[in-house]
């Protein structure tokens, strides 16, 4: 599989982690801790905290619904070396497999405390970062979804390669690209669509797994 190159957004946490998703694996820049890591940790529940999920069970999702089964997935996922977890925020990459069939996943929680709420905070960013997507080109053919989540979204990768989703979910974002032969323009839409229930499948799998 041709590599591709992923520019994850990290919330609020100011800081940009580049992931490269090769047939070797995933690779990532080291992330360093974000002012005000020092804080405690919040917890769910807390005045301070307006947020569903404090963090993923586990290094990876587990991905066993039926549409994983279906996929012959790998039983587990392999962590990026760039995974970070602080009081004010966790980002997880995993893949499994490589080339076609192949599925990578991002997830992004934000643990802030305090106004504006770490839901607000992820909804604004969410909004921000997809458009930012589609306007610098990483994202064709993009359109809503629904199903998965508060907000969801669909598109092609420009590797021409994988098809994305994005998905929010209170103060959690997801990330899931399945892995598809290499596509021409023409037939961007068509192999979005026909790959949108598997996405929005997997999504769901991922969002299971937040606690």
């Amino acid at each position: 599989m041709t590599s591709r190159l992923l520019i994850v957004p990290v919330l609020a946490v100011a800081l940009t982690v580049t992931v490269t998703v090769t047939g070797c694996g995933v690779e990532a820049d080291p992330v360093a801790l974000p002012p005000g890591a020092e804080q405690s940790s919040p917890t769910a529940g807390s005045d301070a905290f307006a947020g569903k999920y404090t963090k993923l069970n586990g290094a990876c999702p587990t991905l066993d619904g039926d549409t994983a089964k279906d996929l012959k997935l790998p039983a587990t996922g392999t962590p990026a070396d760039a995974n970070a977890d602080t009081p004010i925020s966790q980002l997880v990459t995993c893949t499994w497999g490589t080339g076609a069939g192949s599925v990578a996943v991002l997830v992004s929680i934000d643990r802030h405390t305090g106004t504006p709420t770490a839901e607000e905070r992820t909804a604004g960013q969410f909004e921000k970062d997809w458009q930012t997507s589609i306007d610098d080109g990483r994202t064709l053919a993009a359109k809503p979804v629904s199903g998965v989540g508060d907000q969801g979204y669909l598109g092609v990768h420009r590797d021409r390669q994988s098809i994305v989703l994005s998905t929010r979910a209170s103060n959690a974002q997801v990330q899931v690209s399945y892995g598809v032969a290499d596509m021409e323009p023409a037939s961007f839409a068509a192999t979005r669509d026909k790959n949108a229930d598997t996405l929005v499948a997997l999504g769901r799998d991922v969002l299971d797994d937040l606690a």
